[in-house]
């Protein structure tokens, strides 16, 4: 179930999804997945072919993701429990993806280590 959704000045949107699930007993694994799709843009590459590749090699987006969770939550904290993972997410994690060339520099990044896999 989508929590939230989060649109940045740079455009990107972040999408928060609850994932909780029975853990043992009256106990919960409380788990949000934040991810966003960041589009490649040939502007993130040194040239043409370094961005054909990537594409050919990532297709025409990246995932962002990050999974926020806590284990053994009672059934009664749920609620609680998956506010603070937000809140702390607002906290820290937005002001890092709003950094402007945040971006191209994940893009580059995720296309290095695919790079990486290749040797």
């Amino acid at each position: 179930m989508i929590i939230e959704t989060i649109t940045l000045d740079s455009a990107l949107c972040i999408t928060l999804l609850d994932q909780t699930r029975h853990y043992f007993g009256g106990y919960y694994h409380v788990k949000v997945l934040a991810y966003c799709d960041i589009p490649l843009e040939q502007s993130y590459f040194d040239n043409d072919a370094e961005f054909r590749d990537a594409e050919e090699k990532m297709g025409r987006s990246v995932r962002f993701e990050r999974v926020l969770e806590k284990m053994a939550v009672p059934e009664a904290a749920i609620d609680s429990v998956r506010s603070q993972l937000k809140q702390a997410f607002h906290d820290t994690t937005i002001a890092y993806l709003s950094v402007p060339d945040f971006a191209p520099r994940f893009v580059r990044s995720e296309y290095r280590k695919h790079l990486k896999k290749r040797s």
